[in-house]
């Protein structure tokens, strides 16, 4: 159970953030788990393994990502989606972070023909 800044209640799994937030997480994938002042919050290892050893492929619509450890990759960024069209892309080669807020209007909270196009376009903007 979660509230958010205002204090409505949310019951789910989730986690209520702001999209400057969302990017300010991503940051640590693409710092490569390095935080604030250079402290190390998180693990380059499991970054770096991610991306080197993905697992199953996705649809046709998104058959150039692949699934790893409950995050998506192409081989170079990290990604995450969120229920009902949110998406957070960090790319550790040029530490950018590219966040996505939406709202999916139907039935499943999903939709690949949407997110592949979405995640393609994120992934050219943190390429840069």
């Amino acid at each position: 159970m979660t509230c958010d800044r205002a204090g409505v209640p949310l019951v789910d799994g989730g986690v209520c953030l702001t999209a400057r937030d969302l990017a300010r997480y991503g940051l640590l994938f693409a710092r490569k788990g390095e935080g604030v002042d250079g402290r190390r919050v998180g693990d380059p290892d499991f970054i770096d393994q991610t991306r080197r050893h993905p697992g199953p492929v996705y649809s046709k619509t998104r058959d150039w990502i692949r699934y790893s450890r409950q995050m998506n990759t192409d081989g170079t960024w990290l990604g995450h989606g969120g229920y009902g069209g949110q998406y957070m892309l960090a790319n550790p080669d040029t530490g950018i972070v590219v966040v996505y807020f939406s709202v999916l209007e139907n039935r499943s909270a999903s939709d690949p023909d949407f997110s592949g196009p979405l995640m393609k376009m994120m992934a050219e903007i943190a390429a840069d």
